[in-house]
């Protein structure tokens, strides 16, 4: 999915008619050259000729995230730069990415003008919360995400895509990315728990035997501390795909949480078998752990008293956060 908002933003555009495509063709190549000037004029130009080119709002939002764009690069040392001469040779540099509000603003602007007079184009959606994503503004990218659901009903899922060409297969298209960018938002932490919840909810709202988002709703509940939820939810993802071992993993998790070792066995041999080689390793791992038995204790009467004998150490839990589905 990235790949395609990664050719949004760099403005690979296509065409349906020769003035159009003239447009669009002498924009990208200006894209390519970096001549924000010559970009500015031919925006305006196009805006006067063709002002509802359903591109133009594109174009005029790759103009703006392209400017708004920062980069800061830093020289990273060795940490043993001090201490060993060889050392300090061993630099490298990092870079941070980021985007000035005034014009990402202007951007946004453009986008959504766009998206009112074309709701069924789900590029400039996906294009706008692709920047939203960018730039942390997760409440508002959850908005959007729901707003595609709430509308994707409407038009029966006849979503277009550039040159306002029907995509194929718009609904497993659509659910897919969506799937990317709970994702995202999954990896920002347990802050973000809530719009997960959301935008989980609303999908389920209109296809209830949606695997990944009951799994998601259960990874939420598990963020949220409450097992008995969580595992509810990754039950019902799993009696729709028993063979999902992403699924199966986090339920032997959960059971491992709450010290149910016959049920978390009972999983993780499930995500054994049906898993790949990463998911049979972890279950591999948690099998030969729950399943050890604990060394026999060797008493001794050395004197007169009896010593007590020590309880064996108890089996920790899996403290591994759910494997996110995407």
């Amino acid at each position: 999915m990235k790949h395609l908002f990664t050719l949004l933003l760099l403005c690979s555009l296509s065409t349906t008619s020769i003035l159009a495509q003239n447009y669009k063709q002498e924009f990208e190549k200006l894209c390519e050259q970096g001549d924000t000037a010559k970009q500015k004029k031919l925006l305006e130009k196009w805006e006067k000729g063709r002002p509802n080119d359903a591109e133009l709002y594109i174009a005029y939002f790759n103009f703006y995230v392209s400017r708004s764009k920062t980069e800061i690069v830093t020289k990273v040392t060795h940490p043993d730069a001090d201490t060993k001469p060889k050392a300090k040779k061993q630099t490298g540099y990092t870079s941070e990415i980021g985007y000035r509000a005034e014009p990402l603003g202007k951007g946004f602007k453009y986008i959504n003008a766009g998206i009112a007079k074309y709701p069924d184009r789900l590029d400039m959606r996906f294009g706008k919360v692709y920047m939203l994503g960018e730039t942390y503004k997760y409440a508002a990218l959850t908005q959007e995400l729901v707003n595609v659901l709430n509308y994707s009903t409407t038009i029966q899922n006849k979503w277009k895509w550039t040159d306002n060409k029907l995509l194929d297969k718009p609904e497993d298209f659509m659910l897919s990315a969506i799937q990317e960018y709970v994702a995202t938002i999954y990896n920002s932490g347990k802050s973000q728990a809530d719009n997960m919840k959301e935008i989980a909810e609303t999908v389920l709202k209109y296809y209830p035997k949606h695997v990944e988002s009951l799994s998601d709703l259960g990874i939420v509940y598990t963020m949220k501390g409450d097992l008995n939820m969580a595992l509810r939810y990754f039950l019902k993802a799993s009696a729709i795909e028993p063979k999902d071992f992403i699924v199966l993993n986090n339920i032997a998790n959960i059971y491992n949480k709450k010290k149910d070792t016959t049920n978390a066995v009972k999983y993780y041999e499930q995500a054994l078998k049906f898993g790949d080689t990463e998911a049979k390793e972890l279950a591999n791992k948690e099998l030969k752990r729950l399943t050890r038995k604990p060394a026999a204790t060797n008493s001794a009467a050395k004197t007169k008293s009896t010593a007590t004998a020590k309880k064996p150490a108890a089996t920790s839990t899996n403290k591994k956060a759910p494997k996110k589905k995407s």
